[in-house]
């Protein structure tokens, strides 16, 4: 029997080009993108895609609704 040693990936948010870091890993993921909305606005319509594990990060994309205008 060998001693496994089990690690949990690091929460990567990526918006863009911008990697935001997990300010609060014991939180649901969108819960905590959204503790970064006083920073970037945008980010309380904000979802999450499909996490993408990269080495031994977990890398979430942030999508945000397009805007739109009438006309």
């Amino acid at each position: 029997m060998s001693d496994a040693i089990v690690t949990r990936p690091t929460r990567v948010f990526k918006m863009g080009a911008i990697r935001l870091a997990d300010p609060a890993p014991n939180l649901p993921p969108i819960d905590a993108v959204k503790l970064y909305e006083k920073a970037y606005p945008h980010l309380a319509n904000a979802v999450l895609g499909e996490p993408q594990l990269i080495g031994d990060e977990l890398h979430f994309p942030i999508k945000t609704h397009e805007v739109k205008t009438k006309g």
